[in-house]
């Protein structure tokens, strides 16, 4: 007698295996020597004064400021929770969870992390200064993360906000001048925004649309210049602005800005 045998389905394997997946360690404790060395270990600890103690079949081993560049604890749960709160836009909720990460993993890269998240959560809540100053305890646990663009970015928005204008605009300019064309378009940008703030709403005109002249293979600042051209034009009661809207939503119709242009246009 023949035996049947009943095909389970890729969806149904996923979900048996899911909490297998979840369970399994994503990364080891590790510490980055200066010369490039990468020492694993089955449990890290870090001292106050940054002595990093990283446990191996040999023993405790202990690296001092100076012998490493990095140190890695595994990732902990509250990491991925917290990101998941961002996403969902919970951003209260991201600095809860993340609150006790910082102290936890002090010098053991996650709380630099956790600094990144809850800098950003702010910034979202208009928490500026607070925002700010998380990014700024960033930079002196670890100066290079001022080269992560995303960082960057997340950093000068809370500058805007927070009304440190002239030395935003400083590196904005440095930026144009020396940056990659994307954040060169996106500085571009971010300079029309000073200058609304200033209530410089001609002068924002004239560089949101320098934008559009001189970047015009950025297509997402593209758009973004174009909307805020439009929203400043608008506030000089500058018929204008509904061409700017229109141009967005006919030219970048699957930009987060289409969207916002046909609700400056009532449609």
């Amino acid at each position: 007698m023949k035996k049947s045998y009943k095909l389970i389905k890729p969806r149904t394997v996923f979900l048996l295996c899911l909490p297998l997946l979840l369970a399994w360690p994503v990364e080891a404790a590790h510490v980055i020597l200066t010369d490039g060395r990468r020492m694993e270990g089955s449990a890290i600890r870090a001292r106050a004064n940054g002595d990093i103690i990283l446990t191996t079949p040999r023993g405790d081993l202990t690296f001092t400021r100076g012998q490493y560049t990095e140190a890695w604890a595994p990732r902990p749960r509250e990491i991925d929770q917290a990101r998941q709160q961002l996403q969902a836009g919970n951003n209260e909720q991201v600095i809860s969870i993340l609150e006790g990460v910082i102290s936890q993993f002090r010098n053991l890269g996650w709380d630099n992390e956790a600094l990144i998240l809850i800098g950003r959560a702010q910034n979202n809540l208009g928490q500026y200064s607070s925002a700010m100053s998380s990014f700024q305890r960033l930079f002196q646990n670890a100066p290079n993360r001022r080269e992560d663009s995303n960082v960057r970015w997340a950093f000068y928005r809370s500058m805007l906000g927070s009304g440190e204008l002239d030395r935003l605009e400083r590196n904005l300019n440095e930026l144009i001048s020396d940056g990659e064309r994307v954040d060169a378009a996106r500085a571009q940008v971010m300079r029309g925004d000073i200058k609304m703030q200033r209530g410089l709403a001609e002068a924002a005109v004239l560089d949101y649309l320098r934008t559009v002249v001189l970047f015009s293979a950025q297509r997402d600042v593209q758009a973004e210049a174009l909307y805020k051209a439009g929203v400043a034009l608008e506030s000089m009661r500058d018929d204008r602005a509904n061409q700017m809207f229109r141009k967005v939503i006919n030219e970048y119709g699957q930009s987060p800005f289409a969207r916002q242009a046909h609700e400056r246009l009532g449609s």
